[in-house]
């Protein structure tokens, strides 16, 4: 073939490639908005029982893996870090944060695998991870994978482990805020 020939070609085959790349682009979803970006779809509501009651059940069971003991949580309250949906209804997170001093059940490699794979089989896969830039050194499980913020719907859990040391942080889907809380504005 040719040198002119195979030139020839090669653009056919570049100008067909951009063609259906631009066909493609056309049909996919176009960016959001700044303002459609801070917003949560109205369709992506929870239920602000659920996600409070899930959020718990995680707290409670990575509780009794590693002691029977735990002192009350440090934080259970419901946090605004959320933003509002497109409705314009404000949306809000359950959190829930705790920490163990004392002995454990079970070795910290033994704890965190056990809280892997509980968070693993409620559907937040997740795997043991060290953390040796933490003192003491700790055993990591996080969900999303740690260090890496929350998921879109404000959902996280970070629980971490050492020797006589445990910590649990739990952030929920976010839900719509209570229209009867006292702390808005509207109802003092």
């Amino acid at each position: 073939m040719s040198r002119q020939r195979r030139r020839a070609v090669v653009r056919i085959v570049a100008l067909t490639a951009l063609v259906a790349t631009a066909t493609l682009t056309g049909c996919a979803p176009q960016p959001k908005t700044a303002k459609e970006i801070q917003q949560v779809e109205d369709d992506d509501k929870a239920d602000r029982a659920a996600v409070q009651h899930e959020i718990q059940r995680l707290y409670d069971e990575a509780a009794a893996l590693v002691a029977d003991t735990w002192p009350k949580p440090d934080t259970m309250e419901w946090g605004t870090a959320c933003g509002g949906y497109a409705d314009g209804t404000q949306s809000e997170s359950w959190n829930i944060a705790n920490q163990y001093k004392g002995p454990t059940k079970f070795s910290p490699e033994e704890t965190a695998e056990r809280v892997a794979k509980m968070l693993t089989d409620y559907g937040f896969p997740t795997k043991v991870i060290e953390d040796n830039k933490i003192y003491p050194p700790r055993k990591v499980v996080s969900y999303p994978p740690y260090l890496t913020g929350v998921r879109e719907d404000g959902f996280a859990i970070v629980f971490t482990i050492g020797e006589n040391y445990s910590d649990f942080s739990g952030y929920s889907r976010c839900a719509p805020i209570d229209p009867d809380d006292p702390v808005l504005p509207k109802n003092w």
